[in-house]
């Protein structure tokens, strides 16, 4: 039988893991971080399985109760998945597309920005909503969400088509939180895009990077944007995956910071090796974060950190132009390389695509003692160029 307790710590596995309560009811986790209610019932003879909602949404009170609800219904001879359907078919504009993404946007709109809201408010209506938005969201498949974005992209608008497919996914990712479907078909559907012209970020040389370092160890703002940049120092995570980093997903024993599939760019789940002194950072806030969701929890705001935030004290630091979140990334990779450390644990480690699905999945599990060095000898190295004008020194010396 699970606590409330038990389920807020159960992390994803490599393979897909189901955790029993009683009566039927257990939590089914996924290697992408799904976690999702499911009761194993017979009906007529036949086992089955009634997929209840996903957790947090649904909470273990929730699902019990939903459970038992479900009981009643099997002891009237009625059977759970047949109502469910029953329902659904009932209440049939609830399941489409433009429904489930005008309802996401009312969620989120109290928390984002208003040119996010509106930006992405005219990518449903000018695009989306006129192909999909009568669609049952059970219905879409990943070649009618391509269609849209192929017509996106002759048009000429490259950005737009390249948002267009993670922003569809992410209402395909609400409708399986709410236990309508159990699939996103959109990962991976960028690739059939044109390549897009890459923009190099402003950064620094590793020359550079000392009297950086510096300045931001003395930085006297905001105690969690200082963390935040010293962190990204160490981890090199794209700027978005750092702000929304979540207590739950750090695993202090281990040293591993396990970032769920939904909020990763190629929409895999991602291990980040956490140095010694990563943890120590990371430890440092949980006196002022800790009870929050978030670790760069902001309480001026109520929600997490913003770029701006980190990119306004690069500001006040004096590198304007110069240096980004994005650079700390360039930085690491290209010093890592210079000093001979493996391409495909660098990669893995600045969550690029190495290989195939299977093979990434492979590699990443491969490559996570290699990365657990590189990540610390990273750190050491760091700690090594504070206070040095000539910083070239080898991470292996």
């Amino acid at each position: 039988m699970l606590t409330d307790a038990q389920v807020r710590k159960i992390k994803p596995l490599e393979k897909k893991k189901r955790y029993a309560d009683e009566k039927g009811l257990y939590l089914e986790v996924t290697p992408s971080g799904g976690r999702f209610w499911r009761l194993k019932y017979r009906f007529n003879g036949r086992e089955s399985t009634l997929t209840i909602g996903s957790y947090p949404e649904i909470s273990l009170a929730q699902a019990r109760r939903a459970r038992d609800e479900a009981r009643i219904q099997l002891y009237n001879n009625i059977d759970p998945n047949a109502l469910k359907m029953q329902r659904l078919q009932q209440t049939d504009e609830s399941i489409l597309f433009k429904s489930l993404a005008m309802e996401w946007m009312a969620d989120r709109k109290a928390v984002i920005k208003e040119t996010t809201y509106l930006r992405d408010l005219s990518v449903f209506e000018k695009d989306l909503f006129p192909a999909l938005g009568d669609m049952p969201i059970d219905q879409i498949k990943g070649k009618d969400v391509l269609a849209c974005a192929k017509k996106i992209e002759e048009r000429g608008a490259q950005e737009m088509a390249k948002r267009s497919i993670p922003l569809t996914g992410r209402i395909f990712r609400f409708a399986i939180r709410k236990g309508l479907i159990e699939n996103d078909p959109t990962p991976h559907l960028h690739e059939a895009l044109k390549p897009r012209k890459v923009k190099h970020m402003a950064r620094l040389d590793i020359s550079e990077f000392p009297p950086f370092l510096e300045r931001m160890d003395r930085y006297h703002g905001n105690i969690l944007v200082k963390t935040a940049l010293q962190v990204m120092t160490l981890t090199f995570v794209r700027t978005a995956e750092l702000i929304n980093m979540e207590w739950n997903e750090i695993d202090f024993d281990n040293h591993l910071w396990r970032i769920p599939a939904y909020k990763m760019k190629m929409a895999l789940p991602h291990i980040v090796p956490l140095s010694r002194q990563a943890i120590e950072l990371i430890q440092a806030l949980q006196p002022l974060t800790g009870n929050k969701q978030f670790v760069f929890y902001n309480h001026s705001t109520a929600k997490p950190l913003s770029n701006n935030a980190l990119l306004s004290a690069i500001r006040t630091m004096g590198y304007t132009g110069k240096m980004t979140g994005h650079g700390f990334r360039g930085l690491a990779s290209t010093t890592l390389h210079e000093q001979g450390y493996m391409h495909d644990a660098i990669e893995i480690q600045l969550a690029h695509t190495v290989g195939n699905a299977v093979s990434q999945a492979y590699n990443h599990a491969q490559h996570l003692e290699r990365r657990t060095i590189m990540m610390q000898d990273w750190a050491d190295f760091i700690d090594g160029l504070r206070g040095k004008l000539d910083p070239y020194l080898s991470i292996k010396s």
